[in-house]
């Protein structure tokens, strides 16, 4: 069972008065999981930023304009999505666990919306951001890396991207399910 239908569920079996000790912690439960997987998303992403402000100082990108525009472009963008994610955490953990149903209901609903609203709209433009200016850098490892590493880099980057756009349908799937969910009850 999901986190999304054990919190559904939860809110179902509820009596009137009041959610009872059990639905109430399986409630927090569910969203702190959700909360989880949106932290590990940051840490990752974090990460990403710190091997590129690395990678931006250890090549002196500061003295080539367009490459320091590129890298910081993906660094921005990456800034960017953490931020977002980051946010989605705050109003996720502002969802009051004591709201009668009907009130809930409306916040996941607007929690789900704003989650698909970033999945089908910010995420594309910023992957695409972040592709072309990874992109203009190509030119560059070419020259300065051997042909073998510089294949390396293409091929992994196709594949990386290829995923990426793969796991972001797959979320937004997953997202639009919840909210068609949502809008039965």
């Amino acid at each position: 069972m999901s986190d999304f239908e054990q919190l559904k569920h939860s809110w179902k079996e509820q009596a009137l008065e009041g959610p009872s000790e059990k639905d109430f912690m399986e409630l927090k439960i569910g969203t702190k999981n959700m909360a989880r997987k949106q932290r590990i998303t940051n840490v990752v992403l974090l990460t990403t930023v710190a091997v590129l402000v690395f990678f931006f100082f250890s090549i002196g990108a500061m003295d080539f304009d367009h490459v320091a525009l590129a890298i910081g472009s993906m660094i921005a963008v990456l800034v960017i999505r953490v931020v977002v994610e980051f946010l989605s955490i705050n109003h996720l953990n502002g969802l009051s666990t004591i709201a009668n149903v009907g009130s809930f209901n409306k916040k996941l609903r607007t929690y789900y919306k704003n989650r698909v609203w970033v999945h089908l709209a910010l995420t594309p433009v910023l992957l695409a951001i972040y592709s072309y200016a990874f992109w203009t850098l190509l030119p560059d490892f070419k020259m300065n890396l051997s042909k073998g590493f510089y294949t390396y880099i293409v091929y992994s980057s196709v594949v990386l991207l290829l995923f990426f756009i793969f796991f972001i349908g797959n979320e937004v799937r997953k997202e639009l399910q919840v909210l068609r969910e949502l809008k039965k009850d």
